[in-house]
């Protein structure tokens, strides 16, 4: 973060300063919502979240060397009353929050340095792999840096812009919804030069409703990319095509497997040890990676470094060498079997693609651990019903079914697929405790679901493991 006065940050978010001492000869360095990460000089912003209130860690802020606090009214009453003596600003603000992007937006503006390009994010799938893709590219030639983890909210967002140094040449910033206006609200604080949307899903439909919603959703944030800029668009989707006639003075790069892409992907084929493609007939690529649906992502990344000025070369020497993130197609191999962790987030296009990259790229026992996919509504059942259906022809000879959904498809569709071995898995605990035992030395074990079904415990489980003969015994 480029420093900034106390007394400007106070203006920024009009807030009001309360227990000031001294403060307008208080610089902060760095901008934080985690009281477990407070590093001397930092400014912690209170959030109030589901589990943790970040008002009744103000104090332990402030002794671990924050210079200030950003609080509301009823959080700041609050550690008072509790008796935590806060020897330090307070601003308060009516939400932190807000304020949190409110100063973001400030510090975009007025702080960022002109010679930064801004690169935002979105789509249904594939969005931190892509924004890590493009960050191991550029990387090599220009200092720069991506969101962190999976920054993409009203919180994560912010946190990102504000975490520019002075010195970066780029800032890659990951953009989620899954409500109508997020997007929106996200994009017109980041200010983009570039935009990338990666594809358009069947993802947080509970919010959002239906596809031509998503594509409307994630093409608001072609309204906020600065003139001159360019957008990176995947046109698979016969959805978002329309939109993108909405912005005849934007340049528009697509790219895809549809004939309507500028940069087209073709002859991709995948192991599970990697992933080959071409691009426009004449660039072959490699990604260390299983799934197809990676050389769209690539493309993107692909079309993004030119824009930048990289060579072609060093971008097919750098998607070579890139190792995906935990939980998206990550590779593990541990006690005589190979588990591809794929278990931060699911939706139906992304389950369908893992069950492609699983039962296409191996001869080994093919063992799909599937969880729940959340935030779909009412299309919840019939989502879960296809991509059951779509495992059990495709050939998985064990579906590791995690949750009420997925286990009321394995069980309605099981007649139709005797051969397949379903484990019925009431909860992720359930998982953990019978998966080792069903998995076998040789086996591939694909794990998949959305976030909150926590299967990265069943990664963490399997990554542990020694080796175990077959199975005399089949669960089901």
């Amino acid at each position: 973060m480029i420093a900034m006065k106390l007394t400007n940050i106070a203006e920024a978010i009009a807030a009001q300063c309360v227990d000031a001492r001294d403060h307008q000869s208080i610089i902060v360095r760095r901008i934080t919502t985690d009281s477990r990460d407070v590093q001397p000089g930092d400014l912690f912003i209170a959030i109030r979240g589901d589990r943790f209130d970040g008002h009744a860690y103000m104090s332990q802020a402030i002794a671990d060397g924050a210079v200030a606090c950003i609080a509301d009214p009823a959080g700041h009453l609050h550690a008072i009353e509790i008796g935590k003596e806060i020897n330090a600003p307070i601003l308060l603000v009516e939400d932190t929050i807000t304020a949190l992007g409110d100063l973001a937006a400030h510090y975009r503006r007025n702080h960022i340095p002109v010679g930064m390009t801004i690169v935002a994010v979105t789509g249904s799938n594939g969005k931190t792999t892509t924004k890590e893709m493009l960050d191991h590219i550029l990387n090599g030639s220009l200092p720069g840096r991506a969101s962190i983890k999976s920054y993409n909210n009203q919180i994560g967002v912010p946190l990102t812009l504000l975490s520019a140094e002075p010195e970066d040449r780029y800032l890659i910033v990951e953009v989620g919804s899954n409500s109508p206006g997020e997007i929106e609200m996200l994009a017109e604080i980041t200010a983009p030069h570039v935009a990338v949307i990666t594809s358009i899903g069947e993802a947080h439909l509970e919010g959002l409703g239906d596809l031509h919603s998503v594509a409307a959703e994630k093409t608001s944030i072609l309204d906020h990319v600065l003139e001159g800029g360019l957008a990176v668009v995947n046109v698979d989707s016969a959805e978002i095509r329309p939109f993108l006639q909405k912005y005849p003075d934007l340049r528009v790069f697509t790219v895809g497997r549809s004939p309507y892409a500028q940069l087209s992907v073709a002859n991709a084929s995948s192991s599970i040890e990697k992933t080959t493609f071409e691009l426009e007939g004449r660039f072959r690529i490699e990604l260390p990676m299983p799934g197809t649906h990676h050389a769209t992502n690539a493309a993107a990344a692909f079309a993004v470094a030119r824009w930048f000025g990289v060579a072609v070369n060093e971008i097919i020497s750098a998607l070579a060498s890139f190792t995906p993130p935990k939980g998206r197609t990550h590779r593990v191999d541990a006690g005589g079997i190979t588990i591809i962790d794929d278990a931060y987030n699911a939706n139906p296009s992304s389950v369908l693609a893992a069950i492609d990259a699983l039962t296409g790229g191996t001869e080994s026992r093919k063992v799909l651990v599937l969880g729940d996919m959340l935030e779909l509504g009412a299309e919840a059942s019939e989502c879960h019903d296809r991509v059951v259906r779509a495992a059990m022809a495709a050939g998985v000879d064990v579906l590791v079914a995690v949750g009420s959904q997925t286990l009321k498809a394995a069980t309605h569709l099981l007649p139709d697929f005797g051969r397949a071995m379903v484990v019925s898995c009431v909860d992720t605990d359930t998982a953990v405790d019978l998966v080792d035992d069903v998995v076998a030395v040789g086996d591939t074990v694909w794990v998949k679901g959305s976030r909150a079904m926590r299967l990265d415990r069943v990664v963490s489980r399997l990554s542990r493991r020694v080796s175990k003969p077959i199975p005399v015994a089949q669960i089901s």
